[in-house]
């Protein structure tokens, strides 16, 4: 009787713990997407910060508008201010995209970037780490004045593109952007947006901005 009991309790303890692995991993899942921005030195000097979108595709609105033929657009935006008594003053700033299309003969993500690279994923999880692949800008000024305290803001809007939208992004892209920026930190004067952003709009598809700020610091 008491092994009985005994199985029956060590039973119950074990369904106990894959339950919580469960609810763990669930809630991991549903965690929202996020975009941080992460600063790091190198001994007393302030280097580029790191920019990551995190867990983009993770709560399906926007897997649903692929797989009804609408490609989906990120657009990354960073800017650097400095923090002044009065008005704030913005610095620099930098921009950068991806777009990610299903084919559905392949069933495959394609990811084109900004930068000129194109990659092709068979499966979410994959997709999603390649967009999580962090960007690193360097906006700081050269010789910033003694005392001065900065501060960023990254912005990440998230929207769904209708056909003849894409076709527009995929001229720009491919277009004369020249180096736009790279994984470096390489900002290029030649990534200006002008007329070109008027041309993907809000048309009732899935959108989402996300924004995150730092702290004040001093370089």
């Amino acid at each position: 009787m008491r092994r009985g009991a005994g199985l029956l309790l060590a039973a119950t303890l074990l369904t106990a713990g894959r339950l919580r692995a469960q609810q763990a991993q669930d809630t991991t899942r549903s965690s929202p997407p996020r975009i941080t921005i992460t600063l790091r030195r190198s001994g007393d000097s302030l280097v580029a910060p790191l920019v990551r979108g995190e867990r983009l595709m993770a709560d399906g609105a926007f897997e649903g508008a692929l797989r009804n033929g609408f490609p989906i657009r990120f657009d990354f935006h960073l800017a650097l201010w400095r923090n002044t008594a009065l008005f704030d003053r913005l610095v620099r700033e930098a921009s950068w995209d991806a777009v990610v299309i299903l084919d559905p003969v392949a069933n495959s993500y394609q990811l084109v970037r900004s930068t000129g690279s194109s990659e092709s994923f068979s499966d979410l999880r994959h997709l999603e780490d390649a967009l999580s692949t962090p960007f690193t800008v360097d906006l700081m000024p050269r010789r910033p004045a003694p005392g001065d305290r900065f501060y960023y803001i990254a912005t990440l809007t998230i929207e769904s593109l209708s056909l003849s939208e894409l076709a527009e992004v995929e001229r720009w892209l491919t277009g004369d952007l020249g180096r736009a920026i790279t994984k470096t930190g390489d900002v290029g004067n030649a990534f200006s947006r002008g007329a070109r952003l008027a041309l993907i709009r809000l048309s009732g598809l899935p959108r989402r901005t996300l924004e995150t700020r730092t702290e004040t610091f001093r370089p």
